[in-house]
């Protein structure tokens, strides 16, 4: 048995094909963006169809917006996508079950059936990228909420701005003139400007954290995301601005981790199907 998982990213569409919960292949192409909606879902037509087997049972697809029951609302890297009822879409073509998400909540799913999340009941995940997405796993089963929003922390007002400002590849470009993959760099080779960047930004994303401990009150929170590599410079002054904001018992059985696991956002996609059998 075999399902495909879909991630629709910023620059790139990956689709890979799931075997037995092991990936066996993936391929890749640039997203055309700035295409219509017609010309888009070709693309992942074309994309889908050359990974088809007969073995296929259901597609899942990752997406960069709100969904709600399979329909998007204004995807945030394809300006021609406002309200498209995609797995009506690819159900009428591909005929086999399809389901479609927020690509946070794909990512935590990939965390959860594949990564560090495997063994845990309750699971967050948190992309730190240019955003700050986020994805709730409960009982073992993804949390959508009323309206497909649910996990959108990086929306929560902080500090008179909202998570995302602070909490995101743009604090450290209007902070600091630089990306956080520059500070990242340079932090690595000791500089102490870099240093106290990361120092800083991990003070908030410990905030932005405890928000999501009080409402969740989660085993295992997952950071992914590009900005997630530089975990290691960021995750002592995140533990020690977390702490005070949160009840003892929930900080000392806590666990916040780094995500290694690799194309985990199109792992998650297909886990959108293990997660229908919950």
């Amino acid at each position: 048995m075999a399902v495909i998982g879909v991630d629709v990213g910023a620059t790139k569409i990956d689709v890979g094909l799931v075997r037995n919960k092991k990936l066996h292949r993936i391929i890749s192409e640039p997203l055309n963006s700035k295409g219509t909606q017609s010309e888009v879902i070709s693309q992942i037509v074309g994309l889908i169809e050359k990974q088809l087997t007969k073995s296929v049972k259901a597609i899942g697809i990752g997406v960069p917006a709100i969904v709600e029951n399979g329909v998007l609302f204004e995807a945030v890297n394809i300006k021609s996508w406002k309200k498209v009822n995609l797995k009506k879409i690819l159900e009428k073509k591909f005929h086999v079950p399809i389901f479609v998400n927020n690509d946070a909540n794909c990512f935590t799913l990939g965390e959860k059936y594949f990564g560090k999340g495997n063994k845990q009941s309750s699971v967050v995940g948190i992309t730190l990228g240019t955003g700050f997405g986020g994805g709730i796993v409960t009982d073992g089963k993804l949390y959508n909420g009323n309206t497909g929003s649910a996990g959108e922390f990086g929306q929560i007002l902080y500090l008179g701005k909202d998570v995302e400002y602070y909490c995101s590849g743009r604090y450290f470009e209007r902070e600091y003139k630089k990306s956080g993959k520059e500070l990242f760099e340079l932090a690595k080779k000791g500089n102490r400007k870099a240093l106290q960047a990361f120092s800083s930004f991990g003070a908030h994303i410990g905030k932005a954290l405890s928000i999501v401990v009080n409402s969740v009150d989660p085993e295992i929170i997952i950071l992914g995301g590009s900005i997630s590599k530089s975990f290691p410079f960021f995750k002592s002054s995140m533990m020690k601005s977390l702490e005070p904001h949160v009840y003892n018992k929930s900080f000392s059985r806590l666990k916040v981790k780094q995500a290694k696991v690799k194309h985990v956002s199109v792992l998650g996609a297909a886990s959108l199907y293990y997660d229908s059998l919950q």
